[in-house]
């Protein structure tokens, strides 16, 4: 939980409670934990290492569940996209 909330503050410049964050899955090829965090639709993120990463960028579940079965996210994305959307992609 420590290396989540630092992770995230280094990487998008959101300082938060340990309680806004939610474990979510463990991806065991890498031993990684995922949590969730909801962030308001106008929150701002920092581009913290403009070298390494591009700026942030919203998309809608399809594109994410199409960017994670082409294999252009994370592996742990990429692997574990079945059991993330069915916790996280709204019901109809």
């Amino acid at each position: 939980m420590e290396a989540a909330l630092r992770e995230l503050e280094e990487e998008t410049g959101l300082v938060v409670e340990p309680e806004d964050l939610k474990f979510f899955i463990n991806d065991p090829n890498y031993n990684c934990d995922v949590y969730t965090l909801k962030v308001h639709p106008n929150t701002e993120l920092d581009l913290i290492e403009p070298d390494k990463n591009g700026e942030w960028e919203k998309f809608s579940f399809e594109a994410y569940e199409r960017m994670a079965k082409e294999g252009c996210i994370t592996p742990t994305h990429t692997t574990c996209i079945e059991p993330i959307l069915h916790r996280i992609k709204p019901q109809p």
